[in-house]
């Protein structure tokens, strides 16, 4: 047997093991499929994100992610609307989840994602130390300097009603409207 046979023979069995002890049966059915499918997520009954681990993410959502783009874009050269939309409101669906998931690993940098006060968008990696504020065991920011002021002068009741108003909207309600 010649040294390029044996290397080809070791290769293909060494990827059968890896396979085998990384993609258990368990997991797949998990997922909703049998082990002879290729990865799908199942939208009629999508994995909680609660149960999403960062290795599960990476290993099984990512990739699901980017074979929907590659069909998308598939579909587009084509010339298929319907398949390549419906491929990308899949790859939302699975994107929802990821950063819920991830969101249960990583906690944001602030409670708001626009100011209470002027409504201004925030951007998290740009919001000085005087333009923070601390409440309810939550960090709130602002978009400039009049606004913590006037966030201070506020009751309690007009500052959860503020804060309501521009908190970042909950994955389940963006994945529920149609884009």
């Amino acid at each position: 047997m010649s040294k390029a046979r044996l290397v080809a023979i070791v290769s293909v069995i060494g990827m059968a093991a890896i396979a085998v002890m990384t993609i258990p049966i368990a997991k797949a059915s998990s997922c909703g499929m049998n082990h002879k499918q290729k990865p799908e997520m199942d939208m009629k009954n999508p994995i909680k994100a609660e149960t999403l681990s960062l290795e599960k993410i990476h290993s099984e959502h990512l990739p699901m992610i980017s074979q929907s783009i590659d069909k998308t874009i598939e579909a587009i050269e084509a010339g298929n609307k319907e398949t390549a939309l419906a491929e990308l409101h899949k790859a939302q669906e699975i994107l929802a989840l990821v950063k819920d998931g991830i969101g249960k690993h990583v906690k944001p940098k602030f409670a708001n994602i626009r100011c209470p006060i002027m409504g201004s968008p925030i951007n998290p990696d740009k919001v000085a130390e005087n333009l923070i504020r601390d409440y309810n065991g939550e960090k709130i920011a602002f978009c400039c300097g009049g606004c913590p002021g006037q966030w201070d002068k506020l009751t309690d009741s007009e500052k959860d009603a503020k804060l309501a108003k521009v908190k970042p909207e909950p994955i389940e309600k963006h994945s529920e409207h149609k884009h």
